[in-house]
């Protein structure tokens, strides 16, 4: 057997590095020849990770920094003057309703800048008479359908969306009957073969009732769940469901009443049949918030295993902190729950960033500033960030965090 000397072998390494376009890192790594690498052996940098924000007839664009979880100076683009739902799609779209035209508006993003530029034929119609348009249901992993709420008609309108072009088509039969005033939509994503649900909260249902429906895969159409709607309260007593968000394993549904009627503060639970997709309140529903919880964000698992949920608490300007029990369900507040938040808190989002590190952003519209906050990711415990507040250049309401 023929051996390489090492010098003959270093020089060839060299040669490898050197060709141009090559940009791999130590070609020795593993051997104990001690070689440097003769180029830049740096990770790519990750992509940017951007906020954005509904205000009156713009939408706030935010570059987020991940390692400190601060905000660049805002991007502002034109947006509907009135807007109940925010959604980013996991292919470098953003969706916004747009209330008053009953419609939603949908913009692609630069992946570098987070500019937004109008996605071809946007806007996209609900389907029914202006004015109404609501809540947008999040995308499922892998996801093709969106969904709208609309307010005054009284129904939820499905599109297919194309990843590709970012284009919606409304799925057959839409609109879709739900209840009175339905609010917030959220998908839950299937389960080993199982089917694909969707939820709708009714704010003026007198129970709080939660419309659920089957998601056909095939064309997104829906079919109402037996048993549906769901209470969220006592006969008359008005409870306002309003956000919604389901757990990392799509095992439970947590429903913020705000009340309409009367005060309620607080957070329904549900666990999710993954066979019918029926609704069962849990034993120890409902929990209580601060006062008013109208949006809601869910921390998935941590690095310390854990799940956190948070409602921002509009009239006693606070956040609500709770430990999720991937078992029962069952939230436990964060201790120091809750938490002070700005003169008028509104919207909620969360990022897990490339650094590693997990941030809390909360909408204050009347100071038009975004307040943010470093999530303790053993506690779920919420620290200010340095230079939080940040100017929003506007008076942000609805938030949602994406990395396109």
């Amino acid at each position: 057997m023929n051996f390489m000397s090492k010098d003959k072998l270093l020089s060839l390494l060299a040669t490898v590095v050197l060709l141009p376009g090559l940009t791999a890192c130590n070609p020795l790594k593993g051997f104990s020849i001690g070689v440097v690498c003769t180029v830049d052996c740096q990770s790519p940098p990750p992509p940017p990770e951007f906020l954005y924000a509904t205000g009156i007839n713009q939408i706030l664009a935010f570059t987020i920094d991940p390692s400190s979880g601060a905000l660049s100076a805002p991007q502002v683009t034109t947006g509907p003057n009135d807007s109940s739902g925010i959604v980013a799609s996991m292919n470098g779209q953003l969706y916004v309703s747009d209330f008053l035209n009953d419609e939603v508006d949908g913009f692609s993003i630069d992946s570098s800048s987070g500019v937004l530029t109008a996605i071809a034929n946007s806007p996209f119609s609900l389907g029914d008479t202006p004015p109404g348009a609501g809540g947008l249901s999040a995308f499922v992993e892998g996801g093709t359908y969106l969904y709208a709420t609309d307010l005054n008609a009284g129904k939820v309108a499905g599109f297919l969306y194309d990843s590709t072009s970012g284009m919606l088509t409304p799925v057959p039969g839409s609109p879709f009957p739900a209840g009175n005033t339905p609010v917030q939509a959220v998908q839950v994503a299937p389960q080993a073969g199982n089917p694909l649900f969707l939820y709708v909260s009714n704010l003026y249902d007198p129970v709080g009732g939660i419309s659920a429906f089957a998601i056909n895969q095939q064309n997104g159409s829906l079919t109402q769940i037996i048993g549906s709607p769901f209470p969220t309260g006592a006969p008359g007593s008005y409870p306002g469901p309003s956000a919604m968000v389901v757990s990392v394993d799509n095992n439970f549904l947590y429903v913020a009443l705000s009340g309409t009627a009367n005060a309620n503060n607080q957070i329904a639970a549900f666990s999710i049949n993954p066979t019918t997709g029926s609704l069962t309140a849990l034993p120890q529903s409902p929990f209580p918030t601060g006062n008013d919880p109208q949006q809601m964000a869910y921390v998935p698992l941590t690095e310390g295993g854990e799940s956190f949920l948070y409602t921002a608490n509009i009239q006693d300007d606070t956040i609500s902190a709770f430990t999720v029990d991937h078992t029962s369900g069952a939230l436990t507040p964060v201790k120091g729950s809750p938490f002070a938040a700005g003169a008028s808190v509104m919207g909620l989002s969360q990022i897990l960033t490339s650094s590693g590190s997990y941030f809390l952003y909360a909408a204050d519209p009347q100071a038009e500033t975004i307040i943010a906050y470093t999530i303790d990711g053993n506690t779920g415990a919420l620290t200010p960030l340095q230079g939080s507040p940040f100017a929003a250049g506007g008076a942000p309401s609805l938030l949602t965090t994406t990395t396109p």
